[in-house]
C-alpha cells in the first residue's frame, strides 16, 4: 500500500519561494544599478489614469489571489479536519484489508472520543465485495480496540478513483 504525500503543498511553497525570491532579486539588481532613478517610472501614473479600470480589477485578483492562498494555508496546516489520526486504527484495518489489491490509501481518525472515521481509497479494478466482506463488525472492533475506544461509532467511507494510482504494466513485452 502506499500512502500520499502532500506533494501539492510542497510545489506551491517551492513556486510561491521562488517567485518571491525573483521579484526580490531583481529589484534589488535595479536598484544597485540605477541607485538615483526613482523607484516607478513616471508614466505608470499617466498610465493608470488612462486606465480607470485597471486598479479595481488588479484589486479584486489580488484579493481572490489572497483568499486563496489563506485557504490553502489553514488546510495545509490542518486546520478545519476534525479528529486525530490513529496510528494503531490504520495498521489494524491494514491487517484486516491485507491481500486485497488496488488499495492505495488507508485513514482512521478518531473524532472526539466516541467515534471513528475510517476512509479506504481504492482503484478503479478493486474487488469490492471482498472489501466489504473485510469490513465487517470484526474489523470494526479490532479497529475500535486499537484505538481504545470499545464503543466508537465507525463511519466508513469508501473512494473508487476513476484511474489507477500506479496502473499495472503491460502483459506483452518484446526484448529490443
Amino acid at each position: 500500500m502506499r500512502m500520499r504525500s502532500h506533494l501539492g503543498n510542497r510545489v506551491g511553497l517551492v513556486v510561491a519561494g521562488l517567485a518571491s525570491l525573483t521579484v526580490g532579486g531583481v529589484a534589488l539588481w535595479l536598484r544597485a544599478r540605477r541607485p538615483a532613478a526613482p523607484i516607478l517610472d513616471p508614466r505608470v501614473p499617466m498610465f493608470f489614469y488612462a486606465h480607470p479600470w485597471v486598479v479595481p480589477v488588479a484589486a479584486v485578483l489580488s484579493f481572490l489571489l489572497a483568499l486563496a492562498a489563506t485557504r490553502w494555508l489553514v488546510l495545509a496546516a490542518g486546520w478545519g479536519r476534525r479528529g486525530a489520526r490513529s496510528g494503531s486504527g490504520t495498521a489494524m484495518l491494514g491487517v484486516a484489508l491485507r491481500g486485497i489489491p488496488g488499495i492505495t490509501a488507508l485513514r482512521v481518525r478518531l473524532v472526539g472520543d466516541r467515534r471513528l472515521r475510517v476512509r479506504v481509497t481504492c482503484d478503479p479494478g478493486t474487488d469490492l465485495g471482498a472489501l466489504l466482506a473485510r469490513l465487517d463488525e470484526q474489523a470494526a472492533s479490532r479497529m475500535r480496540a486499537a484505538t481504545g475506544v470499545p464503543d466508537a461509532e465507525v463511519l466508513v467511507r469508501v473512494h473508487v478513483r476513476r484511474r489507477a494510482a500506479n496502473p499495472p504494466p503491460p502483459t506483452h513485452w518484446t526484448p529490443s
